[in-house]
């Protein structure tokens, strides 16, 4: 791997100028001082302000001393302060805007504003005042301009974070109970550092010229010792006199920044494996992956289903401000899910479904709210601390998202994304850990399990990716398994064996799963139990296996709009006229009732309830409780 990243390496614009260039830069930082140390500082005012020649190549000073023979000793200092203040710049600013990025949704806008009054400082006159606090010198020139880029970085950092925080992969790792500070490193320092090197070697080039300012000014670097930036005070001086003097630490100055820009740019190459291992292979998805076989699910014992629920959602609300009230996103959501049991819950775009899985998972996003009662294998959550609960969500709940390539993290290796939670939460070795993924990867189907492990998620197929969050999210043996539309983004072959492997994990190890979809087939055939919502409601709960005969007319609408083979081919498939309603514009009672054939009256003006009928059914319509509530006026 590390001869491909360096073929890659050759193969960068800029990157050999850059090799040779820093090659030369660090070979003069450790000959020069050795070599001419005693001749930099050899006086001989007989020789003063000459001009270039046989002997001295760029000339003397005012005070006879070889130009060139300073400049070269120079190099050390001059480079060695400003990437030791270039580290303190990073190692801060990363740690205060990155850290800003992770920090609750309440405190973070806080840590922003800090860093945006620090930047409305300019930077010289900061790294001048804490310069002149501590006192002239290396070490106050050094402190000053590394406090003083600390702020710029931060403001860098905490953008590219922020865009990296929101994304699925640090979302999962967030369910799986991955720490801050991991997430910060692993998750979001892995995904900027290309654009993070960029700015740190402009940076450097930054330090050395603020740094030489510094000492223009009297406040950096004193004698004896010498730098760039004291060379060019003194060379401006004398500047109509030998103007070498002025302008060979200012070409010096000047290319450095260019090497150090191209050094920038090849490494931020380097430190993306989207690049590095392009033209990898991206292996087919297998062609003699297990197919599916007329997928239904296995019965739910009645033992099962009267033992305390694995899931117990208890009247969920999820509300957002929106200007200047609140609207419910979800409104009164009530359900329970067995162990071993499939519940699935369909609904079109905008229904809540998604928000409902979030709420569960604890992913609700500030500034919207959740309130209600979710109790996970038995546990409150809301009565845990902070610290039970994110144990409990990363030891008992997995989560499949739909897009497999945005779950996994693309610059970490497979094998350290699926173990990664194990290690943290049971303490595995990475030995352990490892051999546990390889056997979930079997029993995936993932082909060549051991190869899979040094891979990156860009070098998998579609369907070999979304295994691997699907074994990544076994790793800790959940209890409840949240799938948000697993198989969307597959084609319908794939869609039928990641199917068959999800009932073979329910049949398996028991796992309650919650699955979501729009795909009403996909879940009438997979599933045990169906919740259909609507505009943030359930309207009906019921048996699978009942789904032909729905009450809800809403249920009746999707049924019918579903290919059937056995429908005659003269008949149009059921179209429900309309769209979901936007939060902010819901109509008053039922909100299906626009759409709705059968809507009478009552249904524009009061919200159905809710009703149990017939066991494990329930339905919110006035219209198909017209047997249970004849005593409401119509």
């Amino acid at each position: 791997m590390a001869r491909v990243r360096l073929a890659h390496l050759r193969r960068t614009p800029g990157a050999t100028i850059a090799i040779v260039s820093i090659g030369v830069i660090l070979t003069v930082m450790i000959v020069a001082p050795m070599l001419f140390s005693k001749g930099a500082s050899e006086l001989n005012v007989f020789l003063a302000n000459q001009g270039p020649g046989s002997h001295h190549w760029l000339g003397t000073d005012n005070l006879g001393r070889d130009i060139l023979k300073r400049l070269l000793v120079a190099t050390r200092l001059s480079i060695g302060l400003a990437l030791i203040a270039t580290s303190l710049s990073a190692v801060f600013g990363f740690a205060l805007g990155g850290g800003a990025a992770v920090l609750p949704q309440r405190v973070r806008p806080i840590a922003l504003r800090f860093i945006d009054m620090m930047l409305a400082f300019p930077a010289l006159l900061v790294a001048i005042f804490v310069g002149a606090i501590i006192g002239p010198g290396a070490t106050g020139a050094t402190l000053g301009v590394g406090i003083a880029g600390s702020f710029y970085v931060a403001r860098v950092a905490s953008t590219l974070a922020i865009s990296v925080t929101n994304r699925e992969y640090v979302v999962a790792a967030r369910v799986l109970g991955v720490r801050r500070s991991t997430l910060l490193t692993r998750y979001i320092l892995a995904n900027t550092a290309d654009s993070l090197v960029v700015v740190i070697t402009a940076t450097i080039a930054n330090a050395i010229v603020f740094l030489s300012a510094l000492s223009f000014l009297g406040l950096g670097v004193q004698s004896p010792q010498i730098d760039w930036g004291q060379m060019l005070t003194q060379g401006v001086q004398q500047f109509y006199l030998t103007p070498v003097a002025a302008l060979a630490p200012a070409i010096a100055i000047a290319l450095t920044a260019l090497s150090f820009g191209f050094a920038g740019d090849a490494l931020a190459r380097l430190l993306n494996p989207l690049l590095w291992t392009a033209g990898g292979s991206e292996r087919p998805e297998p062609q003699h992956a297990p197919a599916s076989s007329g997928r239904q699910p296995v019965p739910v014992s009645l033992r099962q289903l009267d033992d305390e629920p694995v899931l117990d959602v208890s009247e969920l609300f999820v509300s957002a401000p929106s200007n200047g009230t609140t609207v419910d996103i979800v409104s009164d959501v009530s359900f329970s899910v067995a162990r071993g049991e499939i519940l699935g819950i369909v609904g079109e775009s905008g229904s809540g479904k998604t928000t409902i899985a979030n709420a569960i998972a604890q992913l609700i996003q500030y500034p919207a709210v959740a309130q209600g009662t979710i109790r996970l294998c038995g546990s409150d959550l809301s009565e845990l601390s902070s610290k039970q609960r994110d144990r409990l969500l990363g030891t008992s709940v997995a989560t499949v998202f739909q897009d497999p390539l945005a779950a996994l993290n693309p610059a970490l290796r497979i094998g350290t994304q699926v173990t990664e939670s194990a290690r943290f939460h049971q303490g595995l070795s990475r030995g352990t850990a490892i051999a546990r993924a390889i056997d979930l990867f079997r029993e995936v189907h993932l082909p060549a399990a051991e190869h899979q492990i040094r891979r990156y998620p860009h070098e998998l197929s579609g369907g070999m990716r979304q295994r691997t969050t699907i074994a990544m999210g076994l790793m800790n043996r959940p209890a409840l398994l949240i799938a948000d539309e697993p198989t969307t983004a597959l084609d319908v072959t794939i869609q039928a064996q990641i199917m068959d492997i999800l009932q073979s994990i329910n049949r398996t190890h028991g796992t309650a799963m919650v699955m979501i979809s729009h795909n009403l087939a996909l879940i009438g055939q997979n599933c045990h139990r169906i919740l259909i919502t609507y505009a943030g409601r359930i309207v009906e709960e019921l048996p699978a296996d009942d789904l032909s005969d729905a009450h809800h007319p809403y249920t009746r609408g999707l049924v019918g709009s579903v290919p059937d083979m056995s429908q005659p081919l003269n008949l149009p498939l059921t179209q429900i006229p309309g769209s979901v309603p936007d939060i902010h514009a819901r109509p008053s009672g039922c909100a299906f009732h626009p759409r709705c054939p059968l809507a009478e009256p009552i249904c524009g003006s009061e919200v159905p309830p809710l009703l149990g009928r017939n066991g494990r059914r329930r339905v919110a319509c006035w219209v198909a409780n017209s047997d249970l509530t004849s005593s409401q006026p119509r």
